[in-house]
This record gives C-alpha cells, sequence and structure tokens, in this order.
C-alpha cells in the first residue's frame, strides 16, 4: 500500500441520500444502520412503485380514450370529403380528465355514424364498397381505392396508376410506427394529386406533397425529441415542485399529443435548473454525513466535517486513540473531485528531535498502520454510495511524514466522536440488484 494517497471521488445520487439519512437516524438513535437503511430503502421502494403504477394506469386509459379520438376524427374526415362538407367537430378536452375524454369520444362517434349514413344514401355501388373496405381496413391502398371509386363516380373511368405509385413512393418515406394510419391531411393532399385533371396540377400537388413529408418527417423528430424530454422531468422533478397544471401538461407531451410552448419550456427549464441545484445540495451534504459517520464507525476520532466540504472543498483530520499525536489528513479538491491523504504530526520543537531516527522510525510506523487501514475506509464509503478510486499513491517513508504547527490540529479527549469498529455487513444500495 502507500502512504501519501490521492482518490478521486463519486457520488451515487439515490444511494447517497438514502443512506445518509439512515445514518443520521442510526447515530441520532443508537440504532443498527443497516436496520434504518433497510427499512429507509422500503419506504422509498414502496412510494416510488405507488407512484408509478398510479401513474401507468391513468396514462394507459387516457392514451387509450385519445388515440380512439384520433381514429374518429380521421374516419370524420374522410367522409367529409366525400361529402364536399366540413362538419362541425366538438372541441377536444385539454386536460387529462378521463371523464371528459370519454364524452367526447362519445359525441364523435355519434357524429360519424351520421355522416356515414349521408354518404351511403347518396354514393353508388362502387363507394359504397369502397367505403366498406375503409372501414374494415383504414390502410393507404383501401382509402385511395376509395378516392378513385368517388372520382370514377362522378366523371368515369381514368388511369391513375402512375401517380398513385408516385404517391405511395412519397408517403412511403414516412416513419410512422406500426399501425398508425397515414395524417389526415397528407391523405387529402394524395387523393388531390390522384384526382387531379391534369398532368400539370398532379405534377404541382406531388412537389407539394414531397414538401409536406418532408416537414413531417422533421416535425416528427422534434415531437419525439420534446417527448423524451417531457417524460424526463415527470420522472426527474419532485411532484411537489411540479403544479398539477404543468404535470397534466407534460403527460400530453410524453404520450405525443401536444407540443409544448417556447414560454412554458423556459418556465420547464428553469424549475429542472433549480431542482439540479438543489438535489446537488442534498447529495453534497448527505456525502458530507456518510464521510463523517463512516469515520467514526470504523472508530476513528474526527472533526466535525462541514456541510460544504463537497461543495467548496476543505480539510479535516481524524485519527484513533493512542496514535501519539498522528493525525490522518483529507484534503478535498471538489474542482477535481479528489481526496488528498497523508499522515501529518505536529512539529517537533527542535531540528534535533525532527531529524533523530527515533522520530523517523515513529514516522514509518504511523504511515504503515495507515497504508493496513485505509482499505477498510475505501470498503465502507463505496457501500454506503461514496466510491473512491485512487489514482496516485506513494509507499510509506518515500517522502517525510508532514510536520505542521500544532495549533492546526484538533485536540480530542479520550474517546471523543469515536466507536468501536465493526466490520459492515453486506446491503445492497438503492437501485442496485
Amino acid at each position: 500500500m502507500s502512504g501519501p494517497a490521492t482518490a478521486a471521488y463519486s457520488l451515487e445520487s439515490l444511494a447517497i441520500v438514502l443512506v445518509a439519512e439512515a445514518l443520521r437516524e442510526a447515530h441520532a438513535m443508537g440504532l443498527e444502520y443497516e436496520a434504518v437503511l433497510a427499512e429507509t430503502q422500503a419506504r422509498e421502494r414502496q412510494r416510488l412503485s405507488l407512484r408509478q403504477q398510479a401513474r401507468a394506469a391513468e396514462g394507459e386509459r387516457l392514451a387509450a380514450l385519445q388515440g380512439r379520438v384520433e381514429t374518429l376524427e380521421r374516419r370524420l374526415g374522410r367522409l367529409a370529403g366525400l361529402l364536399e362538407q366540413a362538419p362541425e367537430l366538438p372541441l377536444a378536452p385539454r386536460g387529462a380528465e378521463l371523464s371528459a375524454w370519454s364524452a367526447h369520444v362519445r359525441a364523435l362517434e355519434a357524429l360519424l355514424q351520421e355522416l356515414e349514413t349521408q354518404v351511403a344514401a347518396q354514393a353508388g355501388q362502387a363507394v359504397r364498397q369502397a367505403l366498406e373496405a375503409v372501414a374494415a381496413t383504414p390502410d393507404l391502398d383501401n382509402i385511395l381505392a376509395l378516392y378513385l371509386a368517388r372520382r370514377q363516380a362522378l366523371r368515369g373511368e381514368a388511369d391513375q396508376a402512375a401517380w398513385r405509385a408516385t404517391v405511395e413512393r412519397v408517403l412511403a418515406r414516412l416513419e410512422l410506427p406500426a399501425g398508425m394510419p397515414v395524417p389526415a391531411e397528407l391523405e387529402v393532399l394524395a387523393r388531390e394529386v390522384i384526382l387531379a385533371e391534369t398532368p400539370a396540377r398532379a405534377e404541382l400537388l406531388a412537389n407539394e406533397l414531397r414538401l409536406q413529408v418532408h416537414l413531417q418527417r422533421q416535425a416528427q423528430a422534434e415531437a419525439r425529441a420534446e417527448a423524451e424530454q417531457a417524460a424526463a422531468w415527470l420522472e426527474q422533478l419532485p411532484e411537489a415542485a411540479l403544479p398539477e397544471s404543468l404535470r397534466a401538461l407534460l403527460a400530453e407531451v410524453a404520450a405525443g399529443l401536444v407540443r409544448l410552448d417556447p414560454e412554458t419550456r423556459q418556465q420547464l427549464q428553469t424549475l429542472s435548473g433549480a431542482c439540479a441545484a438543489e438535489q446537488a445540495r442534498r447529495e453534497a451534504e448527505a456525502a458530507a454525513i456518510v464521510l463523517e459517520h463512516s469515520l467514526q464507525d470504523l472508530g476513528y476520532q474526527v472533526e466535525a466535517v462541514s456541510e460544504t466540504l463537497f461543495v467548496e472543498g476543505g480539510m479535516l483530520h481524524f485519527q484513533r486513540p493512542g496514535w501519539e499525536g498522528y493525525y490522518v489528513r483529507l484534503r478535498a479538491n471538489v474542482k477535481e473531485k479528489t481526496f488528498n491523504f497523508n499522515v501529518v504530526r505536529a512539529r517537533q520543537e527542535s531540528a534535533a528531535e525532527e531529524e533523530s531516527a527515533v522520530r523517523k522510525r515513529l514516522d514509518f510506523m504511523a504511515e504503515e498502520r495507515w497504508c493496513a487501514e485505509f482499505p477498510r475506509l475505501l470498503d465502507t464509503l463505496a457501500a454506503r454510495g461514496l466510491k473512491l478510486d485512487v489514482t496516485r499513491r506513494l509507499e510509506a517513508g518515500e517522502l517525510p511524514v508532514q510536520a505542521v504547527a500544532p495549533e492546526s490540529l484538533p485536540r480530542f479527549e479520550e474517546g471523543e466522536r469515536a466507536r468501536p469498529w465493526t466490520a459492515p455487513r453486506t446491503m445492497d444500495l438503492p437501485g442496485k440488484s
């Protein structure tokens, strides 16, 4: 092992906070740390499980209703095109209230039945057959067949194969999930391409279709990215920090139903930044608690660890009873996220004492003693969410033990801030299996 050592530290976000809570409670009540941690973890797992189950169930019901609304609106749009009239659709609810969406679905179904009756009454046999095919399987082939049947019923037979192939090729560029139909506005444009009265008109409309497909693909990519961000915000932002109106809106965005306006996006980014800063503060305070209590649990006398040690950096000393004036100095470098450990002692009054063979022998033994104990500290901190990776180490005696001003070292009373060491039992950290 080594004398002076430098170790890079990293915090396990959820683990370090829960472990600190358990350590603080255990030390305050004189309880076993492992038992308190197990109870704390169980409470946290139960709370997260209930919250996720409720969200999932409500989200599934809402998604099913909204999917039904989209299907009904597409069918209504197609029927309106056949009837050459635009029915007045009821306004969709803005929030996530399930009863409002159920009522909206019933209203759309009633309107759909009314329009289907009108189409059946005025259409010819070919149109009725095509309409039945669309109702059974509303894919692109049946939709185009319906448009063609309507055109043929009104204007006679025409060869539309070339333009139909063009339309299919352009629409094939869309990146649609399995089972999702072509957007209604593109269906309308595709119909106009196929039913155009002249080749020039068809070419013009086909170019417009190409442009709209390109824009649609861009919008899909942006919507996917925004949906992922909304889902991340729902998961990361605490319930208390997120108003119910914003939570409902984020649920709709995550489901791909609506988009965020710039003002709301900026509001959420600001809120996310504030919550991240608060979480970082909590983690830093928790890490300080874990460090202090871990040293105490290993039997060391230790200076009080500042809550800002992991924010501003700093220095502390610890030792065991019987170390006869030797300490381990821990210096935290926040910028580089490192700890530096080295053995120190009070500077002797005379140069002769400093250079004596006895003093050098005692210095070497103090470093050897610390080297033997250092791995135990690394294992304990890692088990509690504060992982140290040694990046630099020197052999005991390779450099002289640092002699410092006596007033810079703490004075511990016998038994102060120390506990007998017992081997920590193995326990999974939160989020680990």
